[in-house]
């Protein structure tokens, strides 16, 4: 039976939450639904407005996420307009765009919003990475090429030698949530 529905249209997320909630003895049914994603300079605004969307539609525990992209050497683009600017770039994109910046920090704000009958909850993690600067490796999701995790590797490298989600083994907010849901039961 599951503890709650992970609304996404997002098989890279959902793979995310599936490694971390497993470590928690947690299981959700997943909705590949697209949600109307207010537009929003915070994250947390658009995760909240979202678990809402979802809640109302289900009628049941639900969880939802929302990342934001913060390269400084960009101040702080794309920010939580992440989702819409890996539907408009492709790779090569971000390579041109990135390519002479001094400053290759890039920092993801992995959000979950989680809502039932009575509780609205937000968790959230920062993730620091680095902006590669070449093509390492090929992904579904365009910047993945391009963005390292640990300094050598692009997350599409990452993946393609584990089979499995290279968010899954940072803290993020699936951990935060984790430890927030099995206590409460």
């Amino acid at each position: 039976m599951a503890d709650f529905t992970f609304v996404t249209s997002n098989d890279h997320k959902a793979l995310t939450a599936q490694a971390v909630c497993d470590q928690f003895g947690l299981a959700f049914d997943r909705q590949n639904i697209d949600l109307v994603e207010i537009q929003a300079d915070n994250g947390e605004v658009i995760a909240a407005d979202k678990a809402l969307q979802a809640f109302e539609t289900f009628k049941r525990p639900v969880a939802v996420t929302d990342d934001s992209w913060n390269i400084p050497g960009l101040n702080g683009f794309p920010g939580p307009y992440m989702k819409y600017i890996n539907q408009w770039f492709k790779t090569e994109d971000f390579l041109r765009l990135t390519k002479d910046l001094k400053d290759r920090r890039l920092f993801m704000r992995h959000i979950i919003a989680y809502r039932d009958s009575q509780t609205e909850k937000i968790f959230s993690a920062e993730i620091a990475c680095t902006l590669l600067k070449e093509i390492r490796g090929t992904s579904q999701i365009p910047h993945f090429a391009l963005v390292s995790l640990d300094g050598k590797r692009s997350i599409a490298e990452a993946e393609t030698t584990s089979n499995t989600s290279a968010f899954a083994s940072l803290p993020n907010a699936w951990h935060k949530f984790g430890e927030w849901f099995s206590s409460k039961q």
